[in-house]
Order: structure tokens, then C-alpha cells, then sequence
């Protein structure tokens, strides 16, 4: 019985942390467009111009990565690779609606990301 309960808590205790690592979809949302609008130092207009652009390219991410799942072809670097092309097919479209000024910010702003995703993945090495 016992060995029962450590079984049943382990595999809950697993399920609960691969949850918690995607996190909410709508948090996410909101940090991404909230990181954006602090690193490019957008204007309220400029906000209501990005969002509807970083929530479609979201719910497409979103979408082929449950597929991902579902079909069992959980490689990470496939994923990590498709992560890229869609963060470069969003950054394309933000691009396009703000000034090259916030266009070189938004660039910066994503190097920034991804050297802070790298660290953390470090981390999580050690």
C-alpha cells in the first residue's frame, strides 16, 4: 500500500512539474507582449498594433507544438528549431509595423532572451 502512494505521488508530483513548465497561455502572452513594449518602449497605438500580431503567432506555436506531442516526436531540437523560424517569422511581421529604430531594439530584445534562456538552461545543467 504503501509503495502504492509513493507511485501515485511521484507521478503526480511529475505531472505537475511538466505543466508548470509551459506555464499559462495567456500569462505567456502577456509577458511576451509586456516584455516587448518595455524593451522597445512602445506607445499605447503601437501596443494595439503588435498584439494581435505576437497572439496569432503564439496560438500558431502553441498549436505545432501540440501536435509535436501528440504525435510523439518530442525532439527537442526540432523544436528548438521550429521555436526559431516562427520567433523569425514573428519578428518579420513586428518589423513591419514598427519604426527601424524599435526594429534594432527588437532585435536586441531577443539576443537578450536568448542568452537569458541559455543561462537558465546552464543552470538547470549544474
Amino acid at each position: 500500500m504503501k509503495k502504492l502512494l509513493l507511485v501515485v505521488f511521484v507521478a503526480i508530483f511529475a505531472m505537475g512539474t511538466s505543466f508548470a513548465q509551459m506555464g499559462d497561455p495567456a500569462a505567456r502572452l502577456q509577458r511576451e507582449i509586456d516584455g516587448i513594449t518595455t524593451a522597445l518602449g512602445l506607445s499605447k497605438d503601437e501596443v494595439a498594433k503588435i498584439t494581435p500580431i505576437v497572439t496569432e503567432q503564439q496560438k500558431k506555436q502553441s498549436e505545432a507544438f501540440a501536435k509535436m506531442r501528440e504525435s510523439g516526436t518530442m525532439d527537442r531540437d526540432k523544436m528548438r528549431e521550429e521555436r526559431t523560424k516562427m520567433t523569425a517569422e514573428t519578428d518579420k511581421l513586428l518589423k513591419a509595423v514598427l519604426t527601424p529604430e524599435q526594429g534594432v531594439k527588437l532585435d536586441a530584445y531577443r539576443k537578450q532572451q536568448a542568452e537569458e534562456r541559455a543561462k537558465r538552461m546552464q543552470q538547470q545543467g549544474q
